[in-house]
């Protein structure tokens, strides 16, 4: 190695060896080379991998972040000390908050790509790059100090060896604690038992086996493949999880589902056991190589993207031979007539709630118990995280803004996902004199007669934020002048299905829990 190096792999697994000593790779976790660190050996498993290398130089030099499958380079520069000139061999660990560390290296890629004729996003780019670094650099100081990693290094272990024997009874010495205790800080770090998390990893990987292929994964061998001996048990425990034997699901699974609305309707089949072989994507908005959402990026590996930014016609599904082609009524009487002539077309009507779009396509698809366990898990979720919030929410009120390129919006108290996940089932207490529901567009002049206590700004581009703060209107409002305006990076928080509304509930708590400075 000439230049520092540090590598994310975001899908696939293998070995590297640096140095004589041999790493196991695995999606999740980070690689950190520093210069004259020789690489002998890079090997990978059968299958599909996606690995970010950011390289760079201590001083001066031109560095470049890249991404599998670019031809693209992207420079950096940096001349701080770097914290890692004491290792002596390669740092190969499991990043905590895997999800924010890809998005941000989608981000930092982008960014590069308009640095050499743009200054701000050159200046994002190196701010992006230094966060990105020092999150590297926590990773691995936490690891040497020991603490909650301990727990981590249990949860890395049981990923590596769920199909075999394990010995949960083993993991408490692993991890240097009493059983009592490991018990109590495992279920903290991942909301469930030791036991319940094993059980989860054999039965996503069952799932995805009998998903691949009817013919080629007998129940038999897929339940020895996921570390079940007994088949009869397995097929139990299966059915009362997933709401059907291994056998139905497998069949099941293998209609051809294509997802023709706007709306992502993707989350809502991912999270009931169906893989969409097509679903819309919006490659201009988010940063990941596909269009979809960083949260289903890897789920939805080998779904074909759908560009929503433009029209979906039946020409872009029908070559791929689906059972079945899901679009919801937009009420555009041209549009559905095409649609409706399809036999293989099913058309939902529109819902307020996201759980009414679960339990409909849940009905036509046989996947009632399902939807119902996915409905029942997201309320979990919620409860919880509305406990944990409570500091946060029992203090003040709050008003949502969308600020866009031509105006700012303000969100009523109901009518909309956002507004019953973030007031209702959050519980963030909303200004009382906001009554209206779903959002008022050219809002400013209403902002100004409230003049709101708090402020937080969703789905809002930082050009246009900056934009409306060189505003002396919105600099007078009283949130601004004492500095009670959040904005957390909300581009890929999707209140609408079971998978989104959970990724956004984590991410929020990790915003507002870790009491992130307000702009």
């Amino acid at each position: 190695m000439s230049d520092y190096v540090l590598c994310y792999v975001a899908e696939g697994s293998g070995e590297i060896t640096v140095n004589a000593k041999k790493h196991v790779l695995e999606a999740g976790k980070l690689i950190m080379l520093t210069p004259a660190m020789h690489v002998d050996e890079l090997v990978f498993h059968a299958g599909p991998v996606h690995i970010y290398r950011l390289q760079y130089a201590r001083t001066g030099a031109l560095g470049a972040v890249t991404s599998t499958g670019r031809d693209e380079e992207v420079a950096l520069h940096t001349e701080q000390p770097h914290p890692a000139e004491q290792w002596t061999g390669a740092e190969v660990f499991p990043v905590s908050s895997a999800v924010s560390f890809a998005a941000k290296l989608e981000e930092l890629f982008r960014l590069g790509q308009e640095a050499e004729e743009d200054c701000v996003s050159y200046l994002r780019a190196q701010a992006l790059f230094c966060d990105l670094l020092a999150t590297a650099c926590e990773e691995q100081k936490a690891r040497q100090q020991g603490g909650d990693t301990s727990v981590a290094a249990t949860i890395d272990y049981m990923k590596k060896h769920f199909r075999e024997a394990l010995d949960l009874g083993a993991l408490p010495k692993l991890a240097g604690l009493t059983p009592s205790s490991y018990c109590r800080a495992f279920k903290r770090a991942v909301g469930m038992t030791p036991g319940e998390y094993l059980t989860q990893l054999r039965m996503d990987e069952a799932k995805a086996m009998l998903c691949e292929s009817s013919s080629a994964n007998r129940v038999k061998d897929v339940a020895r493949s996921v570390g079940f001996s007994d088949e009869l048990y397995f097929s139990r425990l299966f059915k009362k999880r997933e709401g059907l034997s291994p056998q139905i699901y497998m069949k099941q699974a293998g209609q051809r589902v294509a997802v023709a609305s706007k709306l992502f309707l993707q989350d809502h089949f991912l999270a009931i056991g169906i893989q969409p072989i097509a679903a819309p994507s919006f490659p201009n908005y988010f940063s990941t190589r596909t269009g979809f959402p960083i949260y289903l990026q890897q789920r939805l590996r080998g779904t074909k993207a759908l560009n929503a930014e433009q029209s979906i016609t039946p020409q872009d599904i029908l070559s791929l031979s689906p059972d079945v082609i899901v679009q919801i009524d937009t009420g555009a009487e041209k549009e559905q007539r095409q649609w409706a002539k399809l036999g293989e077309a099913v058309i939902f009507n529109g819902y307020l709630k996201w759980y009414e779009y679960q339990l409909q396509l849940a009905t036509v698809f046989n996947k009632e118990s399902q939807a119902e366990r996915v409905i029942h898990h997201v309320d979990k979720v919620e409860k919880q995280a509305k406990d944990a919030l409570l500091p946060v929410t029992r203090k003040g009120h709050w008003t949502i803004v969308r600020v866009l390129e031509d105006e700012v919006r303000l969100y009523g108290t109901e009518g909309h996902a956002l507004t019953d996940l973030f007031y209702y089932k959050l519980g963030f207490q909303p200004d009382p004199r906001v009554t209206h529901a779903s959002y008022k567009p050219d809002a400013l002049l209403t902002l100004l007669e409230l003049d709101p206590e708090r402020i937080i700004l969703f789905w809002s581009e930082k050009e246009h934020v900056e934009r409306l703060w060189h505003n002396p209107l919105w600099r007078s409002l009283r949130a601004v002048r004492e500095k009670q305006v959040y904005y957390p990076e909300t581009r890929d928080w999707d209140p609408w299905g079971p998978l989104g509304r959970e990724y956004m509930i984590h991410n929020c708590m990790s915003y507002f829990l870790k009491a992130i400075p307000s702009i």
